[in-house]
């Protein structure tokens, strides 16, 4: 039985996928309405756990910051880039909310197309 794969590697996995998928989809990959609509259901997926990852990480440096383990190397305060860390965080999960509505609304408008991919069970 393998080990568990940390929170990193398994972004750096997703973000693997992703260049796969892209690679395929430039070489023609979505042959039907259908394969799009199960690409953006993967997408809002996708996007949904980016915010949590973002909150975690977040949390983390918090955390990291108040026992007193953060060291920066560049000689400033680690309270200086623990919050810019937590402003741009801040802005990338409002980004992400945006994205992953509009990805919503597009896939609720193939879901009335009809041509709504639903995972199975054992797809997940």
């Amino acid at each position: 039985m393998s080990e568990p794969l940390s929170p990193a590697e398994h972004l750096q996995a997703a973000s693997e996928a992703v260049r796969q998928h892209n690679h395929a989809a430039m070489a023609g990959g979505y042959d039907s309405t259908p394969v799009v609509s199960r690409a953006a259901v993967v997408l809002v997926e996708l996007c949904a756990r980016l915010q949590q990852a973002t909150e975690h990480m977040d949390r983390r440096v918090h955390r990291d910051l108040a026992a007193g383990l953060l060291a920066p190397d560049d000689g400033t305060v680690p309270e200086e880039h623990a919050h810019g860390a937590g402003v741009a965080l801040l802005d990338a999960r409002g980004a992400l909310s945006d994205l992953l509505g509009d990805l919503q609304v597009a896939s609720g408008h193939l879901w009335r197309l009809g041509m709504v991919y639903e995972p199975e069970e054992g797809d997940a």
